[in-house]
């Protein structure tokens, strides 16, 4: 169970992605990986833990890198998801001034 140095710079990649999307900056992500194999299946799963959320991607495939790109792919969109629940509950509608525009307008002549 190894991978090249080809895979494991994508797959650290996709990972760094994912934790940009999540910290804000901050650096206080977390993302672990649990490799477990069964016969000739590998299964991966890929956990997060952001602002008291736990997130959590899990694959599986004949190859150990497809397994965990797979995982990579799933939590990226749950933190993508994640991200979008965040910035709408963030936006509202905010109450307009009472004041209503006119049609008239003045125009002052400089003379």
């Amino acid at each position: 169970m190894s991978l090249s140095v080809e895979q494991t710079q994508k797959l650290d990649h996709e990972f760094q992605k994912t934790g940009k999307l999540l910290d804000n900056g901050k650096s206080e992500v977390g993302i672990h990986v649990f490799i477990s194999q069964e016969r000739h299946l590998h299964i991966a799963e890929a956990t997060a833990h952001v602002h008291h959320h736990d997130l959590a991607g899990k694959g599986t495939g004949d190859d150990i890198f497809a397994a965990i790109h797979q995982a990579a792919v799933k939590l990226e969109s749950q933190a993508i998801r994640l991200k979008e629940k965040w910035r709408d509950e963030k936006r509202g509608t905010r109450a307009v001034g009472s004041e209503e525009i006119s049609g008239e307008e003045s125009v002052s002549k400089v003379g």
